[in-house]
């Protein structure tokens, strides 16, 4: 049978099954153990433990959906989606990815101590640590260099969401990602959910928020997530051992497994 993706029932009866399948199948395949290279392990290191965490997000997602849940599910699938993507440019930026993000975690580091510091009395000194072997902000009077710009420019796609998007040639998953803001951070989105007007200038409290609508999006766009985050780090791996996995699970849902990475 060939099946067609799209926001249709037969592909929301599809969405919930495969994903399970595809986390099944990626747990299996961390006990078996990650047959890796020498000289890949302190990449696939960072992409593995994000893998962890996408397919952790993802089953706590599924349980939420499964127990009648709908706006209580959008953050942890906002940062799902955007693990993903991080690993997708990860594998891709390489050594460089990885510098970036060393440089990126002392730079946070360096802000929160600063800021501390302005307000809060602290009663011993907080060490930022030394500044890596780079410093990627000296890097800006070069950042259109082609060469010595590289760092500087992946450190600015690492910070723009909309700039790891770009990379697949268009803005679906970002416009996405700005709904999902609207319901993971204080909005008149989130109110308006728990609440509904009674005509006469009163409301009333819902138990439960209302449905979010649009024929679940983030439920049908759940398994690709999962197909991109298994490729990523499989691609990493001696054999690509969950490939095969997601061939099927490509199939099943009615995708090519070429438009699952980007394109550029």
């Amino acid at each position: 049978m060939t099946y067609t993706f799209g926001n249709n029932p037969g592909t929301r009866r599809r969405a919930l099954p495969i994903a399970k399948t595809l986390m099944a199948e990626a747990e299996a395949l961390t006990v078996r153990g990650l047959d890796v290279l020498e000289e890949d392990l302190p990449l696939v290191r960072v992409l593995a433990g994000w893998w962890m965490h996408v397919n952790a997000l993802a089953a706590d997602f599924v349980k939420l959906v499964e127990g009648g849940s709908t706006i209580q599910t959008v953050p942890g699938y906002r940062s799902m989606a955007e693990h993903v993507y991080k690993m997708i440019w990860l594998a891709r930026a390489g050594d460089d990815g990885l510098k970036v993000l060393s440089f990126n975690t002392w730079n946070k580091r360096r802000l929160m101590i600063e800021e501390l510091g302005e307000s809060w009395e602290l009663l011993d000194d907080v060490e930022v640590g030394p500044v890596p072997d780079i410093d990627i902000r000296a890097l800006r009077s070069v950042k259109d260099d082609p060469v010595e710009g590289r760092l500087y420019r992946l450190w600015n796609q690492f910070e723009q969401f909309n700039k790891l998007t770009a990379s697949f040639g268009h803005a679906d998953m970002y416009t996405a990602y700005r709904l999902m803001c609207n319901y993971s951070h204080p909005t008149a989105s989130t109110a308006d959910a728990y609440t509904e007007a009674s005509g006469d200038g009163t409301f009333a409290i819902r138990v439960k928020p209302k449905p979010l609508g649009g024929g679940d999006p983030e439920i049908l766009h759940l398994p690709i997530l999962l197909m991109q985050a298994g490729l990523v780090v499989s691609g990493k791996l001696q054999g690509d051992p969950f490939r095969r996995g997601v061939d099927k699970a490509a199939r099943d849902y009615g995708i090519k497994v070429a438009d699952l990475l980007p394109t550029t």
